[in-house]
C-alpha cells in the first residue's frame, strides 16, 4: 500500500475521468488519475498512427464539450482550441449531384432548393423545433437524472407533449418526414440519429440519438461540429494540464485490477502490477461492465444491478478506418485533388435513410454492411502538421458491422470488410484505392482491446430512451452514487451519455464534493 492517501481516485483518464479529476483537484482535494495505457485520453487520444501521420484513432470531431468545463478549467489557455468545419458536411450522391451543408444557412438554403423548394422552407422549422428541446432539456443534463415527473414538468406548455413524444419515442426517419421530402436532404441528416447506435432510422428513439448529437455549439453555431487543432488528443491533454495545474497526479500504465472494497465502503484500489493505493473516494470513469463486473466484483454487489448490467446493450457496430493517401480523394461529384470544400467538413457516404435503414438491416442479421454508411474527415487538409507534405491523413467512421459475426471472426474477415468499405467509398472517389499508403481497420472487438470499452460500444452503452434518464446505467442505479459506499460513475455509462461531452465527469465530481465536504463539516463537528 502507498504511503501517500488520496481524497480522491479516479480510474482512467479519458475526458470525463480527467475533468472529474480536475474539478476535484480545482477544490483544493489530492487526487490521483490512473490510466491503463501509456498515453492519456482513452477514446480521446491522437495518436502518429504511422511515421509523420498523427491521427484521432477513436473521437475525431468535436461540438458537444460543455463550455462550462472549457470555462471553469480555463482549457483554451491550455492548448484547447476548435474551429467549426465550414462546410459541416458534403454529400455526393450516386448520380453525379451533391449537398453541402454550410454554417450560413441562407447557402445552406441554396444547396436544398437544388433537390426541394419545399424543404428549403421547412429548415428552419425544423430547427426551430430542436432548439425548443434542446432549451427544455439542457437544463436536465447538468446534473442527476431526472425522473418522469421532472421530464413532464420539462415539457410542460405548447407543443410540450408533441416534443416529448419527439425526443423519447420517434425514429430520427418518422421525424424528417414530418418536416421533408427529399431523400437527399433526409439522408445526411438522418446520421445523427444512429451515430454509436445499434439501430436503424427506423428505430424508434433514434431522434434522441439526434438530439444528443446536436446539443453543442461552436461560435454560435447550434449544432455545428468543429476540428481540435492538434487531434481530439490535444482536448485530454488541455483537460490534464488544468488538473495537474490544481495539483492532480496522473499515472500511465497503471491499469487497476480491483477496486478495493471492505465492509461495502470503497477504499482505494489494487493495481495489475502490484501497486495499491488509499482513497477516501474512488469514480470510475470505465464502463459500468469493467467497473461492477471487473473491478468491484458481483459478491459486493445486489443481484438486481448484477442482472441490470448484464442486459445492458453493450455490443458496438462502429468500424473506423484510419488511411494514410498519397493524394485527397477525387470526387466525382465535385473533381478535384486540391483542398477544397469538398475535403474540408464531414463526408457523408449515404445517400438516402433507405440505404442507411438496409445498413443496419445487414448488421441485425450478423452481417456487416453490404453497403456500409460512412463519414469521412481529413483533417490535414485545413491543418499542417497531421501528415507529410503532400500527404493527408483521413479517418472514416463507419458503420455497420457486428461485434459478433455471423459467419467467421474479426481477424479472419477484417480484410473483407476493409475492401468494401474502400470500394464503396470508391463509387464516389475512385481514385481512393490507388492513393492509399496505409490503412488500419478497427472494429468493435478491437476497440474494446485498445481503448478498453466493453463491447467496443463508444457510448459505454446504448443512448437509445429506454438507456437514458434515470435508467441510466441501469434502473435504480443512475446518478454517479453506486451501491458501494465511497465509489462513483464518472464514464459515458453514467447520465447523461456518451461523446466528448464532458457532463458526466463534472456532474459527478459536483456529487462526489458534495459529499466529500459533508463528510469533513462530520468529522469537524465530531471533534
Amino acid at each position: 500500500m502507498s504511503d501517500v492517501r488520496y481524497d480522491a481516485i479516479v480510474i482512467g483518464s479519458g475526458h470525463n475521468g480527467l475533468i472529474a479529476a480536475a474539478y476535484l483537484a480545482k477544490a483544493g482535494k489530492r487526487v490521483l488519475a490512473l490510466e491503463r495505457r501509456e498515453v492519456i485520453g482513452g477514446a480521446t487520444v491522437t495518436e502518429e498512427t504511422w511515421p509523420g501521420y498523427r491521427l484521432s484513432t477513436c473521437s475525431y470531431v468535436c461540438s458537444l464539450l460543455l463550455p462550462e468545463v472549457i470555462r471553469d478549467l480555463d482549457l483554451v489557455r491550455h492548448g484547447y482550441d476548435v474551429r467549426p468545419l465550414d462546410p459541416q458536411y458534403f454529400v455526393p450522391f450516386p448520380d453525379g449531384r451533391y449537398l453541402m451543408s454550410w454554417l450560413d444557412n441562407a447557402k445552406t438554403g441554396e444547396q436544398i432548393r437544388k433537390f426541394s423548394e419545399k424543404d428549403a422552407a421547412a429548415h428552419d422549422a425544423y430547427w426551430a423545433m430542436w432548439d425548443r428541446i434542446i432549451a427544455r432539456m439542457k437544463p436536465l443534463m447538468a446534473g442527476p437524472a431526472p425522473d418522469p415527473e421532472a421530464l413532464e414538468r420539462a415539457f410542460d406548455g405548447p407543443l410540450g407533449e408533441k416534443d416529448l413524444r419527439t425526443l423519447t419515442q420517434a425514429s430520427i426517419a418518422e421525424v424528417l418526414d414530418e418536416f421533408f421530402e427529399s431523400e437527399e436532404v433526409k439522408a445526411p441528416l438522418s446520421v445523427g440519429g444512429v451515430i454509436g447506435t445499434n439501430a436503424g432510422p427506423r428505430t424508434p428513439g433514434t431522434a434522441y440519438v439526434k438530439f444528443h448529437h446536436i446539443l453543442g455549439n461552436i461560435g454560435g453555431h447550434q449544432g455545428a461540429w468543429g476540428f481540435v487543432r492538434g487531434g481530439m488528443g490535444a482536448v485530454a491533454h488541455a483537460i490534464a494540464s488544468s488538473a495537474k495545474q490544481y495539483g492532480a497526479e496522473i499515472l500511465t500504465d497503471a491499469e487497476v485490477a480491483e477496486i478495493e472494497v471492505r465492509d461495502g465502503v470503497a477504499r482505494g484500489v489494487q493495481l495489475q502490477d502490484g501497486r495499491s493505493f488509499e482513497a477516501e473516494i474512488v469514480l470510475s470513469n470505465a464502463d459500468p461492465h469493467r467497473t461492477y463486473l471487473g473491478m468491484v466484483g458481483e459478491e459486493h454487489l445486489p443481484g438486481d444491478l448484477i442482472t441490470g448490467v448484464k442486459e445492458m446493450r453493450v455490443e458496438g457496430s462502429v468500424v473506423k478506418v484510419l488511411l494514410a493517401l498519397g493524394e485527397l480523394p477525387d470526387f466525382v461529384a465535385m473533381p478535384g485533388k486540391q483542398a477544397g470544400p469538398q475535403h474540408t467538413g464531414a463526408i457523408v457516404i449515404n445517400p438516402s435513410v433507405g440505404y442507411l435503414q438496409r445498413a443496419w438491416e445487414d448488421c441485425a442479421e450478423g452481417r456487416p454492411s453490404e453497403r456500409p454508411f460512412m463519414e469521412g474527415y481529413i483533417q490535414s487538409a485545413t491543418e499542417d502538421g497531421l501528415a507529410p507534405p503532400g500527404k493527408h491523413a483521413m479517418s472514416l467512421f463507419c458503420q455497420y458491422a457486428p461485434y459478433k459475426l455471423a459467419e467467421g471472426t474479426w481477424e479472419e474477415r477484417r480484410e473483407e470488410i476493409s475492401h468494401n468499405i474502400v470500394e464503396t467509398f470508391a463509387e464516389y472517389a475512385p481514385n481512393l484505392p490507388a492513393a492509399i499508403e496505409h490503412i488500419e481497420v478497427l472494429g468493435p472487438p478491437d476497440i474494446e482491446a485498445r481503448i478498453g470499452i466493453t463491447g467496443g460500444n463508444i457510448f459505454h452503452g446504448e443512448m437509445l430512451p429506454e438507456m437514458m434518464f434515470d435508467r441510466r446505467p441501469v434502473p435504480g442505479y443512475a446518478n454517479y452514487r453506486t451501491p458501494i459506499e465511497n465509489l462513483y460513475l464518472c464514464g459515458a455509462g453514467a447520465w447523461p451519455g456518451g461523446a466528448v461531452y464532458g457532463a458526466p465527469g463534472r456532474n459527478c465530481a459536483s456529487e462526489a464534493l458534495s459529499d466529500l465536504n459533508a463528510g469533513s463539516e462530520s468529522v469537524a463537528a465530531e471533534r
